[in-house]
């Protein structure tokens, strides 16, 4: 009878004992990354930038409105009507050239806001907020009438002012 040939070991020795200890893979860098994730990474910078550059650009854009309502503060607190009512269609009146001059820049044909007086301001001021006017009819015209002449209807400037900031907020020169 054949026996397989056994290791013959020293008297008192284990054989596993000669067996070398397991062998473990270097670590895994964290470092170079795979292309996926430079391409996300990228991806990532160049929409956070564009976020950043889109933000600046609309602040840049409505400057103007933001110092148009704090100058509409300061018209707050003159106590003459007439002058408050002069004061606050100029006011009104800067805005509208303004964009009107930015929009112009951009190639957009309006007509000339400088000239407008009387009920084609009124016209103007009303509708440049599109389908919601800012104005009522009788704000703007106790407002037209108190700015052009000597005698001053009654005005009710909280409303005037609320309905400005409206305005000056919302306002848009293409509508018309």
């Amino acid at each position: 009878m054949n026996t397989p040939n056994q290791i013959q070991s020293p008297a008192g020795t284990n054989p596993l004992d000669q067996l070398a200890d397991i062998h473990l893979p270097p670590a895994v860098a964290s470092f170079p990354w795979a292309p996926g994730w430079w391409i996300l990474l990228i991806l990532a910078i160049s929409l956070i930038a564009l976020g950043i550059w889109q933000w600046r650009r609309y602040r840049r854009r409505t400057a103007y409105r933001r110092a148009a309502q704090d100058e509409l503060n300061t018209i707050q607190t003159v106590t003459a009507d007439t002058e408050f009512a002069r004061q606050l269609n100029q006011l009104l009146r800067r805005v509208a050239i303004h964009c009107q001059t930015v929009s112009a820049g951009r190639g957009t044909k309006s007509t000339p806001i400088a000239g407008l007086s009387g009920e084609q301001w009124q016209t103007y001021l009303f509708n440049s907020c599109g389908d919601k006017p800012a104005f009522s009819d009788e704000s703007l015209t106790v407002l037209i009438a108190a700015a052009y002449k000597n005698q001053c209807p009654a005005l009710d400037r909280a409303q005037l002012l609320e309905q400005s900031r409206l305005w000056i907020r919302r306002h848009r020169s293409h509508y018309v």
